[in-house]
């Protein structure tokens, strides 16, 4: 730009002085751009010339078909000197007609006293210069009349005539789609809705297909035909009745889609189907039921087992016999198959939290090593030791007679039949007593001689048999 005006300046001050004072007629109005279009700003040049007065001052017009433009000024401009002058201006387009005016001259002589211009001697306005502004809608820098596309959308502007299109509006019908992707899709590039179903053809998925416009699972099959939109595995009649959206894969959005949810037995329609507080993505990754709180049965719901730090799938987790539900009732640790470090395992353990006690004989709430009689016989266990008697049995000889009671009566705690008359103690009458008469043999043991005879009457007849039935074969 200041190229060309540094240039045109030179021209002027290499030419001889002029005989009259104004314009220089032959430079007419240039532009400060070459190559210009609509819209574009620019600044209009002249350039003002005094080859008669000493001074000269004057205001500088600017005009377009005779419309004024704008207007500058000149001061005290001297003799046999030039100045350019200029004003800013947006150009319109199409053909314009520019020109400048001198207004408002005064000229003055060497003692700078006004004097009258020669009118035969001074231009007060410059020769019109006419200018073909184009305009360049896709600003690619080459105007309409020469662009073959003015907008730039991929389409010549003869295509463009043919099919209806703008050739000045890269989206004609303003769908967002251009009309040359509109053409390469089958569309219309004059309406929206190209199938004229209600659906615009920048969101319809099948804008050439009335009866489609939607394809959640982007398979190709339009929702309308397809029996599962989403491809979850469900259809979209048991998305339906179990409550789940047909258009979205994860309904409840925890990770698994609808229709494994269904398979692991879980509520498409909660993240947390059994509400333990483990997602059931989670339990599933964990291979607890995502649709059970409590997977195992141990009385303890999943998510406590997590943080427990036992298993949610095995009842119990340090395989002691003991749940672990049951151990967290105990406050036994069921991770520990010996809580307490005492060398018995809880299961068996009546103390369990009680190093120095896993035993109780009697049952009655105190450990056998604490405990003065550990089998509540009336008997205490040093005295058990003098009397021979077993300190964790009531009953040393079976006669269902207590250690204490016999030693009471004066009977032997460790023979059930104290003075041998093959009648026990507790049937005794007289059990200190032997009485002759009274002597028998107990039932069990007629029962066990009547169990021997028959056994060997029963080896008699089959050897009778077998040597009976060997003489007949030796026979035939």
């Amino acid at each position: 730009m200041f190229g060309l005006v540094l240039f045109l300046l030179g021209l002027f001050h290499s030419a001889p002085i002029f005989a009259s004072s104004g314009f220089v007629g032959s430079q007419g109005i240039w532009l400060s751009d070459i190559k210009v279009f609509e819209g574009d700003e620019v600044k209009l040049y002249s350039v003002v010339v005094n080859n008669d007065v000493s001074s000269l001052s004057a205001d500088v017009y600017f005009y377009n078909r005779d419309v004024e433009i704008a207007h500058t000024s000149i001061a005290n401009l001297s003799f046999e000197q030039a100045k350019q002058v200029w004003i800013e201006y947006t150009l319109p387009a199409g053909q314009q007609q520019f020109h400048v005016e001198l207004k408002n001259v005064i000229a003055k002589d060497a003692q700078g006293n006004s004097i009258d211009v020669d009118a035969d001697n001074f231009i007060r306005q410059q020769q019109s210069t006419v200018l073909d502004i184009d305009v360049d809608t896709d600003k690619d820098d080459v105007g309409n009349k020469v662009d073959e596309d003015d907008d730039n959308d991929g389409l010549t502007d003869t295509k463009e005539q043919e099919i209806g299109s703008d050739t000045l509006k890269t989206d004609t019908d303003n769908d967002t789609l251009s009309d040359k992707q509109e053409v390469d899709k089958g569309t219309s590039p004059t309406s929206s809705d190209s199938d004229g179903d209600g659906h615009a053809d920048n969101v319809d998925l099948f804008p050439t297909n009335k009866q489609e416009w939607v394809d959640a699972d982007k398979d190709g099959t339009g929702d309308n035909i397809d029996t599962d939109d989403d491809n979850d595995g469900l259809s979209d009649t048991e998305e339906t009745q179990m409550g789940s959206d047909p258009q979205v894969a994860d309904t409840d959005k925890d990770g698994i889609n609808d229709g494994d949810e269904k398979k692991y037995g879980s509520d498409p329609t909660k993240s947390d189907t059994d509400g333990d507080g483990i997602s059931d993505k989670d339990e599933i990754s964990l291979g607890t039921d995502p649709a059970k709180s409590d997977s195992d049965d141990d009385g303890i719901s999943d998510n406590e087992e997590k943080e427990l730090g036992t298993d949610p799938k095995q009842k119990d987790s340090d395989a002691d016999g003991l749940s672990d539900g049951e151990e967290k009732q105990k406050g036994t640790n069921p991770l520990k198959k010996d809580s307490d470090d005492d060398g018995v395992e809880d299961v068996v353990d009546l103390f369990p939290l009680d190093t120095a006690e896993s035993v109780d004989t009697d049952l009655d709430g105190i450990g056998n090593n604490s405990d003065l009689d550990d089998d509540n016989d009336g008997v205490l266990d040093a005295d058990e030791t003098q009397h021979k008697t077993d300190p964790l049995k009531k009953d040393t000889d079976n006669d269902n007679i207590e250690d204490g009671v016999e030693i009471a009566n004066g009977t032997n705690p460790t023979n059930p039949d104290s003075d041998a008359d093959l009648i026990t103690d507790n049937n005794d009458t007289e059990p200190l007593v032997f009485n002759e008469s009274k002597k028998s043999f107990p039932i069990s043991t007629v029962l066990w001689v009547t169990g021997i005879v028959s056994f060997v009457l029963f080896l008699l007849f089959s050897v009778l048999y077998y040597l009976k039935w060997a003489k007949q074969n030796v026979k035939n």
